[in-house]
């Protein structure tokens, strides 16, 4: 049995909670995230990325657009810079920025396929109130809880699933082939390198902080590597070398499985412009499974 993956499980995860209401929300949040929010329909679900003038990244999370509020679902580490960003540059727009990571809470319901749970929609990527909370629908077919700390856990009780572990969710979204902050997204790294532009940026939208190093890098360059899904019989250690020469890759998240094996994230060099098969590692070789974001439409091509 692998929870969330064979088996549905619940996780209560440990992420923050940014909160912002009033008329000029909307506006707001257009003008400095990488998602388009000004043609965002309430119980619109998106995930979205904060960057700096250069393109680096300062924050990642989902947004759920609520008919009050839009509601961000960043790290728990972020959450308080991020609502101290968002008040501190909303000058005189019309807008309140609270940090609820201390009164609400997330839980996820994750299993093979779509799992059910009371009032989930059935569109990925939607949320429908469900007062006082929320619940969305990933674009994988999970659910997620999002609202008053008491609310979710009175509804995961409901819900009598097991409780998954970090570990457990780890593996789920490593199979998943989810990147997550700290251990893929970050500093340093480029979205397009991580396969974020179909997920987390509109091409089309107007300007935000990064915006044009987005542009410049999809328009004229080509990134050196791209993060991966991998599958080892060995196992794998984070921060290994992936590839040869003076520039190989490296694994940034692993998890073992029930098999033996090995599923990991790595960023993989590219091998004549394309990612290989298959690719060195210092237990041998690994399969490269697929590029993280590939066969997804991108928004605003």
């Amino acid at each position: 049995m692998t929870l969330l993956i064979s088996t549905p499980g619940v996780y209560s995860r440990p992420d923050g909670i940014v909160g912002v209401s009033g008329p000029d929300r909307i506006p707001y949040l257009h003008s400095l995230l990488s998602q388009d929010f000004e043609n965002a329909a309430i119980g619109t679900v998106a995930e979205f990325l904060y960057l700096d003038g250069k393109g680096d990244h300062l924050a990642s999370g989902t947004a759920v657009v609520h008919a009050e509020a839009v509601y961000l679902i960043v790290p728990a580490s972020l959450a308080a810079d991020v609502a101290e960003r968002l008040d501190r540059f909303r000058f005189m727009m019309q807008c309140e920025v609270t940090d609820l990571s201390g009164d609400w809470a997330v839980a996820s319901v994750r299993g093979p396929g779509q799992v059910e749970a009371p009032g989930a929609p059935s569109r990925p990527m939607t949320a429908a109130p469900h007062a006082p909370g929320i619940v969305l629908r990933d674009r994988d077919g999970g659910v997620d809880l999002v609202g008053p700390t008491e609310w979710v856990t009175a509804r995961v009780a409901e819900l009598d699933l097991p409780a998954a572990s970090a570990e457990d969710w780890d593996r789920w979204r490593i199979s998943a082939a989810r990147p997550a902050w700290g251990s893929e997204i970050g500093p340093g790294r480029r979205s397009q390198e991580l396969g974020l532009l179909p997920t987390h940026v509109h091409l089309k939208k107007g300007c935000y902080p990064g915006q044009e190093s987005i542009a410049k890098i999809h328009n004229l360059g080509r990134p050196r590597r791209a993060l991966a899904l991998l599958e080892s019989d060995a196992p794998l250690a984070v921060g290994a070398a992936l590839g040869e020469g003076r520039r190989p890759g490296e694994v940034t998240s692993a998890a073992a499985t029930e098999d033996g094996r090995t599923i990991a994230l790595g960023l993989v060099p590219f091998t004549d412009g394309a990612l290989p098969a298959t690719v060195a590692t210092p237990a041998g070789q690994a399969t490269v499974v697929k590029a993280v974001g590939a066969g997804l439409s991108q928004p605003g091509a």
